[in-house]
């Protein structure tokens, strides 16, 4: 009704996009709750989550994109490195805005609140997924553009990728109680794979799923669940 896209941001889009970290920071002041929002970096306790957060992306990212040229279901135009870093680097401004804006509403609210009600952790992680996968859904068409697929076929390994990438965010966010490594994976991720698919990678008809280094290729939601499955055991074998 308000207009806009990711292509042309109108005030809808705007909208959107500000939804995750307006509805946490609203409920939280209307429930003076601000305990768990993890706003506290505790960088120097946490750090080597926070490499974790910076590097999981780019070897995701590096491992579709290697097999997928492998495979030749991936083919690189016009890819330099001065031309990727022209792409990359303004996108780094743009990204860490709207990976705070989700991140708060996601890791900053929704997750803690999921895992405090004592359920089985994979099915918090489950309910955060479900509640972010379809958050994307007003615009999913212009997130899947650049695959042949229906989105019948598109959409339950959108909502896998959401989930193998959920186990992630979740077991980091558990461990170090900050929102800030969530938003570091989700900023830096999305300053790579977006120039790289939008303006340098294209992507074999019908094979998509194979290439992709975004959340709905099969190699980052393999890499993602086996990281995830990792974290967790490691965290449940030292409690």
């Amino acid at each position: 009704m308000l207009g806009g896209d990711p292509v042309e941001p109108g005030p809808g889009f705007l909208l959107w996009g500000v939804a995750p970290l307006a509805s946490c920071l609203i409920v939280r002041a209307v429930t003076r709750d601000w305990g768990d929002l993890g706003i506290r970096p505790r960088f120097r306790q946490h750090w080597v989550w926070y490499l974790v957060s910076l590097l999981s992306y780019p070897a995701a990212i590096a491992l579709a994109l290697g097999l997928g040229a492998a495979q030749n279901v991936v083919r690189f135009t016009g890819f330099t490195w001065p031309a990727f870093l022209q792409a990359f680097l303004p996108a780094l401004i743009l990204y860490f805005v709207f990976a705070a804006f989700e991140e708060f509403g996601w890791r900053g609210y929704l997750a803690p609140k999921m895992y405090s009600l004592g359920l089985n952790v994979f099915v918090a992680h489950a309910l955060v997924t479900v509640i972010w996968a379809s958050w994307h859904l007003p615009y999913i068409h212009a997130l899947s553009e650049y695959t042949s697929e229906g989105l019948g076929a598109y959409l339950p390994r959108f909502y896998l990728g959401c989930f193998a990438f959920t186990i992630v965010y979740g077991e980091i966010r558990l461990r170090t109680n900050a929102v800030w490594p969530a938003v570091v994976m989700h900023w830096f991720g999305n300053s790579i794979a977006n120039p790289l698919v939008a303006q340098f990678v294209t992507l074999e008809p019908g094979m998509e799923a194979l290439g992709s280094p975004g959340v709905d290729g099969l190699w980052p939601i393999v890499f993602f669940m086996c990281l995830g499955v990792a974290l967790y055991l490691a965290r449940t074998r030292k409690k």
